[in-house]
């Protein structure tokens, strides 16, 4: 299998029109929607056999998901999706504004893909950064305490792992139906707050969470940003965001990291406590320049993204929780179980690439390689037999092809 032909060919199968432009579905039966952190992995991975239709992703993306507010909602449906949108409200309350984009947001991949998409080179102009910027404004401006600091989810889609046993704390996530009711609760509780996180707070809402999944993701954007502006020769610029990334890195180190676990970790702000669990999200803070600086990249790679020590490691790749032996039924809760997702194994590949540990890094994706060819594109993978699962058993599932980018990473550091 020639990994960029079937990453071509799956694509071209999931590839859809819709909001004046065109995109691409995670899995073309399963999941009928315009997702944001979904199109930035396929930017991502798009931008090495297809730049033009990266670029379309993006730009379909700002376009369609951008609010009123200038977030960039997780989610809006296609046109003719309105028996889905139905169930999801049935399940999950008033997740929809009255324009059909959701409230949620999504961990802002979508603003890293297209700081690392610009190239002068190619002739780029600046659009693509500016709505970039403006989208991480946004978070900073609605999704912030009123003391400042990092940023914060009001609900567990928001963090992109919504089922995590990070969450475990405040939502009953024992069977499927006690989680759905959990979820609704929150999001019935954040529409009579308007979904703002100062009326949150003052409500006493269940769930105001700074997640190491979103922010983890906000710092890598923001210090792409900065070299993208560096690169269209903006210094002014680039200087701002690069002042910003490091308030950010210095509140997360404060208030995320975990020195017991040498780990990023959640923060339970309705509690006023961190929340102590172990997840491949705390590995994505890692990759960033200000984090490896500080010494704790190398920590978090050498407690965790080394197979003789790593809880997360399995025979078959990294899980995104720690291995327990539990069964792993593809009907589960999402994001529970001894799993290996695409883009959990990018953050990793990343992570271990900017620490300086390639021959871990090139172990790691030769096994994520040998899933692909062993079991398909599928949403996620037993970590322990190998076995595809989720979605994606007849038309694939596009984050594996986040293998392309963990191959050209490690020949950009060559």
């Amino acid at each position: 299998m020639d990994l960029t032909d079937a990453c071509r060919d799956m694509f071209s199968r999931h590839r859809v029109t819709a909001f004046d432009g065109a995109f691409h579905l995670p899995a073309a039966r399963e999941y009928s929607c315009l997702f944001a952190w979904d199109s930035g992995y396929h930017a991502i991975a798009l931008r090495h056999f297809d730049r033009a239709a990266a670029l379309e992703e993006l730009r379909t993306l700002y376009a369609a998901n951008t609010t009123l507010d200038g977030l960039l909602a997780h989610e809006r449906p296609l046109p003719g999706a309105e028996a889905r949108t139905t169930r999801i409200v049935k399940w999950m309350g008033p997740i929809y504004r009255p324009d059909g984009r959701s409230w949620l947001i999504d961990p802002p991949v979508a603003a890293y893909a297209a700081a690392r998409l610009f190239d002068p080179s190619f002739g780029d102009d600046s659009r693509l950064l500016r709505a970039a910027e403006t989208h991480l404004q946004a978070i900073d401006t609605h999704r912030r305490l009123p003391d400042g600091g990092g940023p914060v989810i009001l609900h567990p889609l928001e963090s992109g792992a919504d089922a995590s046993p990070l969450f475990d704390s405040l939502i009953d996530a024992s069977s499927r139906d006690s989680l759905l009711h959990g979820h609704r609760a929150i999001s019935e509780a954040n529409s009579a707050a308007d979904w703002r996180v100062e009326a949150a707070l003052a409500a006493k809402n269940a769930f105001v969470v700074s997640d190491p999944i979103f922010a983890g993701w906000r710092l890598l954007a923001q210090e792409a940003l900065a070299d993208a502006w560096r690169r269209a020769g903006d210094r002014e610029r680039a200087r701002a965001l690069d002042a910003g990334a490091d308030t950010l890195a210095a509140e997360m180190i404060r208030r995320l990291w975990n020195d017991d676990l040498g780990l990023f970790v959640g923060f339970d702000h309705r509690a006023g406590h961190q929340m102590p669990v172990a997840t491949l999200g705390g590995v994505i803070a890692a990759a960033s320049e200000r984090i490896v600086a500080a010494g704790l990249g190398e920590r978090v790679a050498a407690a965790h993204l080394a197979p003789q020590s790593s809880r997360f490691w399995g025979p078959a790749g990294l899980a995104f929780n720690p291995l327990d032996g539990r069964e792993i039924r593809p009907q589960a809760l999402l994001w529970r179980g001894d799993v290996i997702w695409g883009a959990t194994t990018y953050w990793a590949h990343l992570a271990l690439v900017r620490n300086q540990r390639r021959e871990l890094a090139s172990f790691a994706r030769t096994q994520f390689e040998d899933l692909i060819r062993r079991s398909g594109f599928r949403e996620f993978y037993s970590a322990q037999t190998g076995e595809g699962l989720g979605a994606g058993k007849r038309d694939g599932f596009t984050w594996p092809a986040l293998i392309l980018e963990m191959q050209a990473t490690e020949a950009e550091t060559d």
